[in-house]
């Protein structure tokens, strides 16, 4: 193993030495950093990149150590290098020095600390003075990117703030010659997705690894020269020894004076367009063996500098098989799980697999799937994103064999983000719609340029669909639910059932399903539900909630009302009389199309989805009642009308007669497969012949 230490306690040489280790990997090379070494506070982006390279084992004598930034080496670096003193294994030290004096002076310094002097590789580059390298520059060819037909583009640095640049590369990025993409710093990156949202696809440096932005840029067209930015230096190199096309848009075309692998390009974006595709697309394969065969390229070649720290690349091992592999996001609510379980289940010529939080596992495994566990958010965590570095690490290894990532969730974590991009997978995002008009998803949708696909479930109501982005990419389908057909004998059955369980007969079902007390808390809503039952003798009220949710010791002291755990909540609806219920999308979407009499109590906390234009779609249409949260005088009203006065009759005969979108669970399930059995193809028992399933 190679050991990797930076003698600099600073942020940027510590980042530097993630992305270096990071480059070596991608060479196969086993390269590990001390988690000991690693200081508090650093930027999450940074943590992310170290996450996979961290090792807290002692060295062994067989280890090699190569110490970074020696040059820059301070006080506290050394002092941090002291738990190394006395290792058996080689050591040596790299920096940019500019002078023997200071080469003997980092040597000596470093010899004190660990106890043997370490051999100094001197990183300075006569022809770039001004280049104060901590850790060496390679190349290194990526894993290609999978699915892409047109070529990329990346442009780097341009002038995001002036407008006439900003509305040129939206043009740019409209051109059907190639995909667009912007690589800037997070300053202007921010500025832009806060006045223009996701326009194109743009990156800030410290998103992604220069190996994995390396693997979605054919041509790279520089606005800027890249002086002090190890990232985009890096970046740079593997696009060289890759053979990708590089493009000098700076002022005076300095960077192609001082080395020939770079085109002369236009410097105003709107000649860009032209230049690219008569000049570049038709030269672009010659371009690259030009790139490949220049200067530039053998100064990034990696061998010379592994063998001087006597490090080899590992023979790559057998890779794994690929997967398709499912992420539902949840708390204690299930409904993200349940939608990737129904469309899975509809999946034939692929297995998938999961990987879930903690309170879908269950759910998941009853619908006959393999499934990885995850780590959900805790209040012991030290930072609110550690829970998702750990499942990072899970998901990263869960598809290192490639395939596809299939999310469904609001929010796409960092977590789902990077595994994409570094393990090459055709990322598909289940994305639920009617977000609320005041909630801020620029995160999440600048985030969907990961996504090859997006799968859009629709809403029951026309007027409840709306669209958050644009493309090819996206694609509609119906409401995922599964219709129960209706069957008296089994809906008699199951009544029964309940009666002997709870030794509670009854004539009326009255079920809750406001929720697990953690998005809202609806427990004064079920407690006055519970005194509302109370009066009627021949009803019987189930209190609904997910196997994880909520409970309160109020609600078992009735002697009308029965607390019930479950994650098969759309069996027992189905068979109610009456359903009080929150407007999420699962739960509206059981009571609409099982045609259940239902009051809809809307969820209204911040980040969830507007469930309260759901609920007025079904009041106004005359299917269901409406009651906002704060009203129990006026639920008391509504639930005597629908079980005394006819009202749920009504509903049901309404229900019956509405033309509701034919559901989408198959439908989403062959556009999952179209890429997965594509280019990609996967090989694996269909789903369908596995007897677990879902009644």
């Amino acid at each position: 193993m190679l050991r990797c230490e930076t003698a600099s306690a600073a942020a940027r040489d510590i980042e530097e030495l993630a992305v270096f280790v990071s480059q070596l990997a991608g060479l196969g090379v086993e390269a590990r950093i001390d988690a000991r070494g690693i200081p508090p506070g650093l930027a999450r982006n940074v943590q992310f990149d170290l996450a996979p390279y961290l090792t807290d084992t002692k060295p062994l004598p067989s280890d090699r150590l190569l110490v970074t930034a020696a040059q820059r080496a301070s006080d506290a670096g050394l002092a941090g290098l002291r738990r190394l003193a006395g290792h058996a294994g080689e050591a040596r030290a790299c920096g940019a020095f500019r002078d023997r004096q200071g080469r003997i002076q980092s040597g000596a310094r470093l010899g004190y600390v660990l106890g043997a002097e370490p051999a100094i590789l001197n990183l300075a580059d006569a022809a770039d003075p001004g280049w104060d390298a901590g850790c060496p520059v390679i190349g290194v060819a990526p894993r290609p990117a999978v699915g892409r037909r047109r070529p990329r583009l990346l442009v780097v640095a341009p002038d995001l703030s002036d407008a006439g640049e900003a509305r040129d590369l939206a043009d740019l990025a409209l051109s059907p010659s190639f995909e667009t993409a912007v690589l800037t710093d997070g300053r202007s990156k921010d500025e832009w997705r806060a006045s223009r949202g996701a326009a194109f696809r743009i990156y800030h440096y410290g998103e992604a690894l220069p190996l994995d932005l390396a693997a979605v840029a054919d041509i790279c067209v520089l606005r800027a020269p890249p002086n002090g930015n190890y990232r985009l230096r890096s970046l740079i190199a593997n696009l060289a020894v890759t053979g990708g096309v590089l493009i000098d848009a700076t002022e005076g075309h300095l960077l192609a004076a001082r080395e020939p692998a770079f085109v002369r390009g236009p410097l105003r974006t709107p000649a860009l367009h032209a230049f690219l595709v008569e000049t570049i697309l038709p030269r672009r394969a010659a371009l690259g063996e030009a790139t490949r065969d220049s200067r530039l390229a053998r100064q990034a070649d990696p061998g010379p500098f592994l063998r001087a720290i006597g490090a080899a690349p590992r023979p790559r091992p057998e890779g794994a098989k690929p997967v398709v592999a499912f992420m539902p996001t949840n708390g204690v609510g299930l409904g993200h799980a349940q939608r990737c379980g129904l469309i899975a289940s509809e999946m034939t010529a692929t297995r998938p697999v999961f990987a879930a939080f903690p309170s879908c596992l269950r759910l998941v495994k009853s619908y006959g799937f393999d499934v990885a566990p995850l780590i959900g958010r805790s209040a012991h965590h030290a930072q609110p994103h550690e829970n998702d570095l750990a499942n990072y690490l899970r998901l990263r290894a869960l598809t290192a064999g490639g395939g596809a990532l299939v999310f469904d969730g609001g929010y796409v974590f960092d977590s789902v983000y990077r595994t994409i991009l570094e393990n090459r997978l055709r990322g598909l995002w289940i994305r639920r719609g009617l977000w609320q008009s005041g909630q801020d998803n620029s995160i999440a949708l600048d985030r969907e340029k990961v996504f090859d696909r997006v799968i859009v479930p629709c809403e029951a109501f026309p007027e409840l669909n709306a669209s958050y982005s644009h493309g090819e990419h996206i694609r509609e389908v119906g409401p995922i639910v599964r219709p129960r057909a209706p069957d008296p004998a089994a809906r008699a059955a199951l009544r029964e059932q309940l009666a002997a369980r709870f030794g509670r007969p009854f004539e009326r079902l009255v079920v809750s399903l406001l929720g697990g007390g953690v998005a809202a808390d609806r427990g004064a809503q079920i407690q006055a539900l519970c005194g509302m039952m109370e009066r009627r003798e021949d009803t019987l009220h189930l209190i609904v909630v997910w196997p994880t949710g909520a409970t309160r010791p109020a609600w078992f002291s009735w002697r009308n009302s029965r607390v019930v755990r479950t994650d098969r909540a759309g069996v027992i609806v189905a068979a109610a009389d009456l359903c009080v219920g929150a407007a999420g999308y699962n739960t509206f979407h059981e009571t609409l199309y099982n045609r259940v009499p239902t009051i809809f109590v809307p969820q209204t906390a911040a980040f969830m989805d507007d469930q309260r234009a759901r609920a007025r779609a079904a009041r106004d249409r005359g299917v269901a009642a409406m009651v906002e949260p704060h009203a129990l005088m006026a639920l008391d009203r509504e639930i005597g009308r629908v079980l005394d006065e006819g009202l749920g009759e009504t509903f049901r005969a309404r229900l019956a007669a509405l033309d509701l979108p034919a559901p989408g669970a198959a439908e989403a399930a062959r556009l999952i497969e179209e890429f997965t059995d594509g280019s990609c193809a996967l090989d694996g028992d269909s789903v369908a012949d596995r007897p677990a399933g879902r009644g």
